[in-house]
């Protein structure tokens, strides 16, 4: 049996080395033909460059004739912005005379001189109140200082002995004007509108004081008003009246810099009341 598998085996290792050797071998390059195969590549790259070289030439050409249009096209545009800027000169020109002929343009009026009324002391349909001004209330017919305060809300009125009474189902109040420095008293009678709770800072704990609030008939310059004053005893103040914003609302400005900028209202010849009490003297 050993006999029968050695001749096999070398038979099969001769078909499987035959089988092997029938590969091609590729021949080792000689010189020239190497030197003729550098030379090829050589001689593409070269044509490739070339090629390569005239398609830029060709591109930058092609980017100069456009570049030399955009530079024809500018000079078009001054040369048109030019005749433009020439034909306004001209026009400037013609009409030069008639602009030199118009009116000449005027400062506006100062503030004091600003008036729809003829009052130089107005400012628009608004007076122009100072620091201080006279004011005639036409419940006595009496004219007082009054003392202007844009901090303070409502206007406020000097009264002592106040008494609240009934008039024509409607209810009133009464009280005695002393104004400081005088030794005269006015008692004034006025609708009563209300009630006003004020924080007296003055007062331990910041009580607060119940005072009545009256409306009156005033005037002040050349306006006639009514607005509403609170009453408390101002006898210690300078002045009896003070107007607050609730006077001054849309129909005043006020000029801290200035006194008595609105005129003294004259007295009325015929007083719609009694004459003022004068035997009562300051308590």
């Amino acid at each position: 049996m050993s006999r029968l598998l050695f001749p096999c085996l070398l038979f099969s290792s001769l078909l499987l080395s035959a089988c092997v050797n029938r590969a091609p071998v590729t021949p080792p390059l000689t010189q020239t033909q190497l030197n003729t195969s550098l030379s090829n590549t050589e001689m593409r790259l070269a044509d490739n460059l070339a090629q390569l070289c005239h398609s830029l030439e060709t591109k930058q050409g092609f980017q100069s004739e456009q570049l030399q249009d955009i530079e024809r096209n500018q000079r078009q545009m001054n040369n048109t912005l030019a005749q433009i800027e020439e034909q306004l000169q001209h026009k400037s020109t013609l009409s030069a005379p008639t602009t030199a002929a118009a009116k000449p343009a005027q400062c506006p009026p100062s503030v004091a001189a600003v008036s729809t009324n003829g009052n130089v002391n107005n400012l628009g349909d608004k007076m122009i109140l100072g620091r201080q001004e006279w004011m005639w209330i036409e419940a006595i017919n009496r004219v007082f200082e009054a003392r202007v305060d844009t901090g303070a809300t409502t206007s406020s009125i000097s009264a002592q002995d106040i008494v609240v009474f009934e008039k024509d189902g409607k209810r009133w109040a009464r009280f005695l004007l002393v104004p400081n420095g005088e030794d005269s008293r006015f008692q004034v009678e006025a609708p009563l509108v209300r009630y006003v709770r004020i924080l007296q800072s003055s007062q331990e704990g910041g009580e607060y004081d119940r005072r009545p609030v009256v409306s009156m008939t005033v005037k002040v310059g050349t306006m006639i008003e009514e607005t509403e004053f609170t009453l408390t005893d101002r006898s210690h103040m300078t002045y009896p009246i003070l107007l607050g914003r609730s006077f001054l609302k849309d129909i005043a400005v006020v000029d801290v810099a200035k006194d008595y900028i609105q005129p003294k209202p004259a007295v009325i010849a015929q007083p719609t009341q009694a004459a003022p009490n004068t035997d009562a003297g300051k308590k």
